[in-house]
C-alpha cells in the first residue's frame, strides 16, 4: 500500500481538519508540534490507503475563485449586539437571521474549563448562544467535528451559515466536495493564527500573577475605551465574583506578538488566502481607516468609530442575498474594494514573516512561556511604558489629536 504523505512541508498545512473529518477509518488525528501548531498525522495500522484525505485538501490543491461583488460598510443597528462584537456587528445580524429561520450557525467559541482556555469550533441553533460566537478570537480554534456535523444539517435541508478563517472555511468546502443552496459561508479577514497551546500558557501566566483566582474568560477585543485592540480578562476569586480587568493591547505579551505577526502557523506567511479572491459568500472584518475613506458616513446613520464600524465583501450572489435581506438589521453603505483593502493588508498579500519569530519560538519549545514574558518585559520595555501612559488618555481625545496630526 501507498505510504500517504499528507504534506511535505509545514507551509503546505493550514491545519484545518478537513482529512481528520473525512477519514472513514479514523486513521488521522491532531497532533502538536514542539511549538504547539497542530498537524494532521497518520495511524498506519488503521490507514487503508483510500487517499480521501488528499482529495479533500483545498489549501493544496484549489486556488479561491470568488471576487467582491459589491462592498459594504456596515454597522449592527441592535445596540447589544453591535456592543458584543468586536466591530459593527455583522456577524451577529447575519447569526440571528439564520436561527430565526430555523437554522444553524457555526463559529468559533473561546470556553474556559479549570482556568485553560480551550478555542473550538461549535455551533448554535438558539440566539440565547449567540454571545459565544461574537467577538473576535485571535488564535486558531480547533474544527473537531464541524464539518461532518455541517454536511448532516445541510443534507437534511436545514440552512447553515459557516464561519471561520478563509483557510477553515475552503477546509469544510473541501470536505463537502460541492457547493449546497442552502449554506452560507463567511469568511474573515486574517491576519494569521497563534497557536491554542501558546494562549493558554499565556493565560496561565495570568493565572499564576492572581493567585487564588482563576482566569474564566478573555476577550481579545473590549469596547469599554471604544473600538479598537485592547482586551479584558475576566477572573473569578475565592467566593465566586467575577471581576473584569481592563488589558490595553501593547502592554499585554500576547496581543503584542499576535499584532506583530511573530506568533503564526508556518502557512500564514505564505497565504493564498490573502488575496482579493475569497473563498466565503462573505468576507468579513474592521472597516479600518474609514475615516479617511468615508468621512461623510461618521456621525450619521449609526456610524461611530467609538461602537465599531465593519466592512463586507459580498462575493456571490447567496452573499448580496443575505446583505439584501439583512437591510432592516444592519445600516448598509456601499464602499469599495480599493478603500476597504487600503488598511486591511491581508486583502492584498500575506503578513511578512519576522526574524524574531523563530527566536520566540525557540525560547517557547525550550522553556516554556514564562521566558516569552521576560523576554517581553525587556525588549518592549519602552513601549510598554509609552502604551500605558497612552492609554491613559481618553479616546475621545486622542481621537482628536490624530486628526489635529494628519491635518
Amino acid at each position: 500500500m501507498e505510504k500517504i504523505v499528507l504534506f511535505d512541508n509545514k507551509i503546505n498545512c493550514c491545519g484545518c481538519g478537513a482529512c481528520v473529518n473525512v477519514c472513514p477509518q479514523k486513521a488521522i488525528d491532531m497532533k502538536e508540534d514542539e511549538c504547539g501548531f497542530l498537524y494532521p498525522r497518520v495511524d498506519k495500522k488503521k490507514c487503508v490507503g483510500c487517499k480521501l484525505c488528499k482529495k479533500v485538501c483545498e489549501y493544496q490543491n484549489k486556488m479561491p475563485q470568488k471576487q467582491p461583488v459589491k462592498v459594504f460598510a456596515a454597522v449592527n443597528k441592535n445596540e447589544s449586539q453591535l456592543m458584543n462584537s468586536a466591530s459593527g456587528g455583522v456577524f451577529a445580524a447575519m447569526a440571528k437571521l439564520i436561527l430565526e429561520s430555523g437554522g444553524v450557525v457555526f463559529g468559533a467559541a473561546l470556553d474556559f474549563k479549570n482556568g485553560h482556555a480551550i478555542p473550538h469550533h461549535i455551533f448554535i441553533e438558539n440566539e440565547e448562544e449567540l454571545h459565544r460566537l461574537q467577538g473576535s478570537k485571535y488564535v486558531q480554534s480547533s474544527i473537531g467535528n464541524t464539518y461532518v456535523q455541517a454536511k448532516k444539517f445541510l443534507e437534511q435541508g436545514r440552512s447553515v451559515l459557516f464561519s471561520g478563517t478563509p483557510c477553515q472555511v475552503a477546509g469544510l468546502y473541501g470536505f463537502l466536495n460541492k457547493d449546497y443552496k442552502n449554506l452560507i459561508t463567511i469568511d474573515l479577514i486574517c491576519h494569521g493564527v497563534p497557536n491554542a497551546k501558546f494562549f493558554d500558557d499565556y493565560i496561565q501566566i495570568e493565572n499564576h500573577r492572581r493567585r487564588g483566582k482563576e482566569v474564566v474568560g478573555y476577550s481579545f477585543r473590549d469596547k469599554k475605551k471604544g473600538w479598537g485592540m485592547n482586551g479584558r480578562i475576566d477572573i473569578k476569586d475565592i467566593s465566586g465574583k467575577i471581576r473584569k480587568v481592563y488589558v490595553p493591547a501593547r502592554v499585554n505579551s500576547y496581543n503584542t506578538l499576535f499584532l506583530d505577526g511573530e506568533i503564526y502557523r508556518e502557512n500564514c506567511y505564505e497565504c493564498k488566502y490573502a488575496t482579493r479572491c475569497r473563498v466565503g459568500d462573505l468576507t468579513i472584518g474592521d472597516y479600518w481607516g474609514i475615516e479617511q475613506e468615508h468621512p461623510e458616513l461618521l456621525g450619521k446613520y449609526g456610524f461611530e468609530e467609538k461602537k465599531g464600524i465593519s466592512c463586507i465583501l459580498a462575493n456571490s450572489s447567496k452573499g448580496i442575498l443575505i446583505c439584501e435581506r439583512n437591510s432592516n438589521m444592519l445600516q448598509l453603505n456601499e464602499s469599495t474594494f480599493s478603500k476597504v483593502s487600503n488598511k486591511n493588508g491581508q486583502l492584498k498579500k500575506p503578513t511578512q514573516r519576522k526574524k524574531s519569530r523563530e527566536e520566540i519560538l525557540k525560547l517557547y519549545s525550550k522553556f516554556g512561556y514564562e521566558k516569552i514574558e521576560r523576554w517581553f518585559r525587556k525588549k518592549y520595555k519602552k513601549q510598554i511604558i509609552t502604551h500605558f501612559i497612552y492609554n491613559k488618555i481618553p479616546r475621545s481625545l486622542r481621537i482628536k489629536l490624530k486628526r489635529i496630526v494628519k491635518g
